[in-house]
């Protein structure tokens, strides 16, 4: 009888985005967090590269009817974003990030949507900032996985390849689909996100391997 096929396991790349704080600075809200890239690899520990990012807040929500349930509280627009991990280079393009409120949907819906009717910025600001904590927005953050390379039994059967100095090799070039949470009536909308991943052979032990598994560059 032939035996079932094994999918053999993959490295994967991962990208977050957690908020750490809104600060109110005029009449303007500014959101203040960090960009985190992971690989990991099949085997042995994940390397790791963060980078601190600003950006300003549209504040929405201040004109909708009152027996609306589902209220607009924010859109947060952040620029493209280069994160590099031992010479593998993540690149997001413009990522757009929507939070609205169900008032209907949990304890964190329904004091965004009053907060939202009132349309005072020092409140809403306190209140988004616990918001952040209780929904683990600050912590856990909005995240995306994705596998690169080829599978560890064929990584582990091919010779790495003779590189030309510093070779960029295309790794991976994805568009993710829209992702939305629902954290306790607080609704996170992630916009459509475009990754690519190119390696540096001469750039870190993690550019040169993936540049060897994907055979060379563009150089």
């Amino acid at each position: 009888m032939q035996s079932p096929q094994v999918t053999a396991a993959k490295a994967k790349v991962g990208v977050k985005y957690t908020v750490r704080k809104f600060v109110r600075s005029g009449n303007r809200l500014v959101a203040y967090g960090t960009a985190t890239a992971r690989y990991i690899p099949v085997s042995g520990a994940p390397t790791v590269t963060r980078k601190p990012f600003k950006a300003t807040v549209t504040v929405r929500g201040r004109h909708f009817a009152a027996v609306q349930t589902i209220c607009p509280v924010l859109e947060l627009t952040l620029g493209p974003l280069d994160l590099s991990l031992l010479g593998a280079i993540v690149h997001l393009d413009k990522v757009h990030l929507v939070i609205s409120a169900d008032s209907e949907g949990g304890v964190l819906g329904k004091l965004l949507c009053n907060l939202a009717k009132q349309g005072k910025l020092g409140a809403q600001t306190q209140q988004l900032n616990w918001s952040l904590q209780k929904s683990g927005l600050a912590t856990n953050g909005t995240a995306l996985t994705v596998s690169v390379g080829p599978s560890s039994s064929d990584a582990g059967s091919s010779a790495p390849n003779a590189l030309t100095p510093s070779v960029i090799c295309d790794v991976l070039d994805l568009t993710l689909a829209p992702t939305d949470l629902n954290l306790l009536g607080l609704l996170v909308h992630l916009d459509q996100v475009h990754l690519t991943i190119t390696a540096d052979s001469e750039g870190g032990v993690l550019g040169s391997l993936l540049c060897s598994l994907a055979g060379g560059g563009t150089g």
